[in-house]
């Protein structure tokens, strides 16, 4: 997929999500989760012994998560058809037949100027041009950023890290 195609209504880069199906260590990390609870025997005895929570629901919560195969993954973003129906800027920008709503001449409009992560989106998206604010996302997605929390997430969860040095 064209790295343009990944740049959502709302102007995030959609390699920075964590419903992105390149975004890999969501699942990874569950699938983790899942392997270790389970070897662990919880199973045996935790769901007659546990009440606070299901353990059932709970297992198949992490099956869910570790999956990449459900709705939950998007194959494309919302320009494509994956991401909310319902969003109102996707909406809106579909309507107007815009690429991006930062290009829209009322921007910041009623639906978004309460958004001031938005705002600063568009900021830095003018600032920079199309081309460099996208090579910027697409470097900070391949160092684990993830866009709702803003944080930068590396797992080596599961891996053999023998060789890695000290």
């Amino acid at each position: 997929m064209n790295p343009e195609d990944s740049i959502t209504y709302c102007g995030v880069y959609g390699g920075t999500c964590a419903r992105w199906c390149g975004y890999t260590e969501f699942r990874e990390l569950a699938t983790f989760l899942l392997e270790w609870v389970n070897s662990q025997g919880f199973h045996h005895w935790m769901p007659e012994s546990v009440k606070e929570f299901s353990y059932a629901e709970f297992i198949k919560g992490l099956e869910f998560f570790s999956k990449d195969d459900t709705w939950l993954v998007c194959r494309t973003c919302c320009k494509g058809g994956d991401g909310r129906p319902e969003c109102e800027i996707r909406n809106c920008c579909q309507e107007r037949e815009l690429d991006i709503c930062f290009d829209c001449g009322e921007f910041p409009c009623d639906k978004v100027k309460e958004n001031t992560r938005m705002i600063e989106r568009a900021k830095e998206y003018r600032e920079l041009g199309k081309d460099e604010w996208l090579r910027r996302q697409i470097e900070k997605a391949n160092q684990g950023y993830e866009y709702h929390t803003g944080k930068y997430y590396r797992l080596w969860v599961g891996k053999d890290l023998s060789n890695r040095r000290k």
